[in-house]
Formats: C-alpha cells, sequence, structure tokens
C-alpha cells in the first residue's frame, strides 16, 4: 500500500492521480504526466488499434498516420502477435492535438516529441510571439474590412457630395494611361506595398493637367496612408509619390469595370462618370482643382448583368476669390 492522498484508482492499470512520494519508495511505480502507472508489463493497460481509435474518436488510419508521425509507437506482443498501445501514446495524441490548435506544424510537432522542459518553453514562446503578430494583423485586416463596409453603405444610401480634409497617401503607379510601367525600383515598392501592407487601397489617378487641358488621363496605382508606412515598416523612394491631406471635395462614383476601354474610346464619358458630379459642386461653390485627383476603389460588384467598380473620389480644392 502507498501512502499517497490518491483521488482515484484503476485495478487493471494500476493507474491514479496521486500526491505520490518519490518513485524510489516502490521502484515498481512510475509518475508520468499526472498519472501513476505501474511497471509490471502485465500491469500496464494495453490497447489494441482499434480500441485506441474509439477512444480517441478517430479511425485507425488516423492512428496509424499518427505513429508514422512520431507521435505513438506500437509494441508487438509475442505471444499473440498483436500490437498494442498504452496510456503514454493516449496522452501523446492528445498533446499532438493540442499542439495543432495551437498551430504548430506537424514537423514542429514531431520534433517536439523529444524536447527537453527548457527547449518546450522556447518553442511555446516563439510560438505566442507568431500568434501575436497574427493577431495584430487580422486586427488591422479587419479595420480595412470596416472601413470598406462603411464605405458601400454610404455607397448604396448615400450620393451627396461634401468636403472633407483627405488624409496623407503613399502611392506607387504602375500604369499611366496606356503606359505599363515596369522599371525594377518601382516594382520592388509595389511588391512591399501590395504584400506588407494589410491596408493596402487600389488607385486611380487623374492627373490635374488632364482635366485642365481637355486630355482626361487615368493612372492605376497602389497606396498605404501615412500612418501605415512606419506601421507596417515601408518606406518611400523615388516612385512613391506623397499626396498630402488638404481639402477635399468627396463623393462616391460608380463607374464600369472596364475603365481602361473607356478611357481610350470615350474619354469624356468616363470623366463624367468619375468626378462629373464633384466639378459640378465645385463650380457652383466657386472652388477650383488645386491637385491631382485620387479615386480609392471601394468593391467591384456585377450590377444589372455588369462589372462595376465604387470607388471614393478626392478633389483636393482651392477657394476661388469672389
Amino acid at each position: 500500500m502507498i501512502n499517497t492522498g490518491c483521488l482515484a484508482y484503476h485495478s487493471e492499470a494500476a493507474m491514479s492521480f496521486c500526491f505520490a512520494k518519490t518513485r524510489r519508495e516502490n521502484p515498481l511505480l512510475t509518475i508520468r504526466f499526472g498519472f501513476l502507472l505501474r511497471k509490471n508489463k502485465e500491469d500496464v493497460m494495453k490497447y489494441k488499434i482499434s480500441e485506441l481509435a474509439k477512444l480517441l474518436g478517430v479511425s485507425t488510419n488516423t492512428v496509424r498516420r499518427y505513429e508514422d508521425m512520431g507521435y505513438i509507437s506500437a509494441v508487438r506482443d509475442e505471444k499473440s502477435g498483436y500490437r498494442y498501445y498504452n496510456d503514454d501514446d493516449i496522452f501523446s495524441v492528445m498533446n499532438a492535438k493540442m499542439h495543432v490548435k495551437y498551430g504548430f506544424s506537424h514537423e514542429q510537432i514531431s520534433q517536439m516529441q523529444s524536447f527537453s522542459l527548457e527547449e518546450t518553453i522556447d518553442a511555446y514562446k516563439k510560438r505566442m510571439d507568431e500568434m501575436d503578430k497574427q493577431i495584430a494583423y487580422m486586427t488591422y485586416l479587419r479595420h480595412r474590412l470596416k472601413d470598406d463596409y462603411l464605405l458601400m453603405n454610404k455607397a448604396a444610401t448615400y450620393s451627396d457630395i461634401y468636403e472633407k480634409m483627405s488624409l496623407t497617401m503613399y502611392t506607387v503607379i504602375y500604369k499611366d494611361g496606356e503606359k505599363l510601367l515596369q522599371e525594377p525600383e518601382r516594382l520592388q515598392k509595389l511588391g512591399e506595398f501590395i504584400y506588407n501592407s494589410p491596408e493596402v487601397l487600389h488607385t486611380y489617378i487623374i492627373p490635374k493637367e488632364s482635366v485642365d487641358n481637355g486630355n482626361f488621363r487615368v493612372c492605376c496605382g497602389w497606396s498605404v496612408k501615412e500612418e501605415h508606412m512606419d506601421k507596417y515598416g515601408m518606406t518611400a523612394n523615388s516612385y512613391t509619390q506623397i499626396y498630402k491631406g488638404r481639402p477635399s471635395v468627396m463623393g462616391i462614383s460608380e463607374v464600369p469595370a472596364d475603365i481602361g476601354r473607356l478611357a481610350n474610346e470615350n474619354p469624356e464619358y468616363l470623366k463624367e462618370l468619375m468626378i462629373g458630379k464633384h466639378l459640378d459642386y465645385m463650380k457652383e461653390h466657386n472652388l477650383y482643382l488645386n491637385g491631382d485627383i485620387l479615386g480609392i476603389v471601394i468593391t467591384k460588384v456585377r450590377d444589372s448583368g455588369k462589372n462595376v467598380i465604387y470607388m471614393l473620389m478626392s478633389l483636393p480644392f482651392g477657394k476661388k476669390d469672389v
């Protein structure tokens, strides 16, 4: 009889949750993962693959896969010829399943089978750091999702033109009219914007001079808000255009998705669709265009059998002397 405060006892497995004395006091006992097990082979609980599969709620093929991954190891009984698993294997599988939930890869979990306590602590710390980054990234994505959601609702219910201070935007253009821009440093910066920032914005730019001289031209690019440049560790280069925040006339426009075709075939019609009502507002309020126009894409949808783009157009303005 062991002098312990046992909570439960399994007669066949000789297994208990215990406040046990050291193993030296009884060499037939060992403590593994909070369980007290007898060392005698005949006293150790053994499970056939079908029994283990039922206990774990998986198929026998899954059990074999766990064994292939190194999580468990069956022992063949010399008398019966059957291969058996033990209680340690149950813990190993459940531990591995928890590690999967934590986000460890199967390769990492396999390696962790032989980790010391210090190595396991280090692995957990690294995984927590990775999760913190993932949580931050998803938080930023949700901000962008919410912004788009609010703008889409505005597009569906609110079509007025209004005045508002625009945000400072860092923009890299990849298409100027019909000319595709592919300088290596430009492409490198485009890739940085697209892949480093979860809140990157697809942008249409209308140069001021193309409106003033009647030669309407649309450029395409990717933009990042000024506040996100440092947040995502991005920098500007010679191909980065900075559009400072300034008083602007804003409003949402609905435009056919084939903007490139319209820009070639009927630029004046495209101009009317994109900024016609904005220019009318400016004329009515004695305002003049005071810089390049930015259009931030909100979404592309299917409407009346056609693909259309909703975008928030922002026209910087100055006030005319009355």
